[in-house]
């Protein structure tokens, strides 16, 4: 086989190495050999190395056309020695534009580019330095976050089991406070039973009493009307002795009737005492009783003889002359100014009472003489026994409501440190200490303020009240990365929209800051936050993982 047969069945790196070897490298620079634009990595399958940047794509990859746009995904390798590699798409290659810090990509242009590499690399490893020096103290303050809020758990445990057992004893002193409570209210009970008792006896009789006088005085007066209309006192009221008075007439046609005075008299022609006070005096009463306070009638007019034969018997014109003289007062004036005057009288009286009462009812400074007036000794509502017993009563209520009260705080103490202990604060509790503290950052417009583990809001920078943004959710990271955002939901609803929401992005740094705040899609907030708590990756794994090679 011929040295041009070997050539072609050589792997396109070292074809081109070889190549370049003739064409365009120095043997004595020490870089090593391969084609321009292509990494030692690259080389897919094999081709004539006249195939190379011949503007057609013959490898699947584009490594055959690194200075050609022929493959639209090959690119170009910028060596970049003394700085980072750098890999370019094709198509920027002798376009006039440096993209290259060794200017490689424009070894066929007229561009001025000047190899900065090694400065650019100098700068670089400053800034990497600078930044792994800053990972490290981030990294060694999510240590000491980290052994702080262990010791916070360790805390709250501590904090359980002393709270656990001031609630065993609060709920003893509570239960011993209940049944003393319960004894006195016994005692208070059946003292106030006793009380009430004869309270209720003393007015059962008081009661009784009083209805005795009314029904006396209800007799009373019933006697009293039956005498006044027993004009011949016979005992006996009749049809015509009723007719005698005006008050009967209740047509208004200025006689009495005898249909008039029989509905008085349930119907009857006469009625005696015993059935008057039982029977007439009921429907009589409110007709009677209307002018009461007046003195009684005269008859209206004498009866004609054939009518009132008894009357005239008992009484001559004389006698009824003289009873109508006994009874009647002089007035002025006919019947109706007599009614309309009693009747202005009895308003006036009305509003007298009602002008007192209505006196009563609103309160007036003291006078000096009341002032000078010791005030009036009460008389005790019960009994000194019944009221030592209601006082015990009352302060053993306050007792066990104090044992009650001191057995909820402890409750609610314990419920409030468990649900802190049920709160997620990372693998190895780093982020437990920012519970409890607060951040806002301050753009053009508002205030925005995250509380992790408890809200976040906004408040107009001119001034007003804060708009919830959410109350905290949960970690909604990447599974490789759960801790690198948080969630907050549940804030105040927008116009015709969802409830307002907040995603943090957690980044790792020196300090607890919020950097940022923005509003993305409406009612869904983003920050950024920066937290040493975040920085998880030792410096020294960070740079073997992060590790590239520089081809120095």
């Amino acid at each position: 086989m011929g040295l041009s047969m070997v050539f072609r069945t050589f792997r396109l790196c070292i074809i081109l190495g070889v190549l370049f070897f003739f064409e365009q490298n120095d043997v004595g620079s020490g870089e090593v050999l391969r084609p321009r634009g292509v990494s030692l990595s690259n080389g897919s399958g094999t081709v004539p190395f006249s195939f190379v940047n011949d503007d057609y794509c013959d490898c699947e990859d584009g490594s055959d056309e690194p200075g050609t746009a022929a493959c639209p995904n090959s690119v170009f390798h910028c060596t970049n020695a003394g700085h980072r590699p750098k890999e370019i798409p094709s198509s920027w290659v002798n376009d006039g534009i440096c993209d290259c810090c060794d200017t490689s990509d424009e070894y066929n242009s007229s561009s001025d580019c000047v190899n900065n590499c090694i400065e650019l690399g100098r700068a670089a490893r400053e800034e990497a330095n600078r930044q792994r020096e800053l990972l490290d103290k981030g990294y060694n303050l999510r240590l000491e976050l980290s052994k702080q809020g262990k010791e916070k758990r360790e805390e709250h445990k501590a904090r359980i089991e002393k709270l656990k057992k001031e609630q065993e004893d609060a709920q003893k002193i509570k239960e011993e406070k209940e049944e003393l409570r319960k004894e006195a209210e016994e005692k208070e009970k059946a003292a106030l039973d006793k009380y009430k008792a004869e309270e209720d006896e003393k007015k059962r009789q008081k009661d009784e009493l009083e209805m005795l006088q009314q029904q006396q005085q209800e007799r009373a007066n019933a006697e009293d009307a039956f005498n006044n209309l027993d004009v011949n006192e016979d005992g006996i009221i009749t049809v015509n002795e009723l007719q005698l008075f005006r008050k009967f007439d209740q047509n208004g046609d200025g006689v009495v009737s005898e249909e008039e005075a029989k509905f008085f008299l349930h119907m009857k022609e006469e009625m005696e005492l015993e059935e008057f006070i039982t029977t007439g005096w009921m429907i009589m009463k409110p007709i009677y009783m209307m002018d009461r306070m007046t003195t009684p009638e005269p008859p209206l007019v004498r009866p004609p003889p054939e009518e009132t034969n008894e009357v005239t018997e008992s009484y001559t014109d004389g006698e009824i002359q003289e009873n109508q003289i006994e009874h009647e007062e002089p007035v002025e004036g006919d019947s109706s100014e007599e009614e309309e005057g009693e009747h202005h009288k009895d308003v006036e009286d009305d509003d007298e009472l009602d002008d007192e009462e209505f006196d009563d009812e609103i309160p007036h400074p003291p006078s000096k003489e009341d002032d000078s007036k010791p005030p009036e000794k009460q008389e005790p509502k019960y009994d000194e026994e019944t009221q030592k017993l209601i006082d015990a009563a009352n302060e053993a209520r306050e007792e066990f409501s104090k044992a009650e009260h001191e057995y909820r705080r402890i409750s609610d103490d314990i419920r409030n440190v468990e649900q802190i202990l049920e709160v997620d604060f990372g693998p190895e509790e780093e982020f437990a200490t920012l519970k409890g503290q607060c951040f806002e950052f301050t753009d053009r417009e508002y205030v925005y303020a995250l509380c992790p583990f408890d809200r976040t809001s906004q408040r107009p920078k001119a001034g007003g009240s804060d708009t919830s943004l959410g109350y905290w959710g949960r970690w909604i990271g990447p599974e490789e990365n759960k801790y690198s955002k948080m969630k907050f939901e549940g804030g105040v609803t927008c116009w015709n929209g969802p409830a307002r929401s907040v995603v943090v992005n957690l980044h790792c740094g020196v300090e607890n800051v919020l950097s940022a705040a923005s509003e993305p899609s409406r009612c869904e907030y983003l920050f950024e936050f920066t937290t040493p708590a975040v920085c998880f990756t030792p410096p020294n794994q960070m740079d073997d993982k992060e590790h590239v090679h520089t081809e120095l």
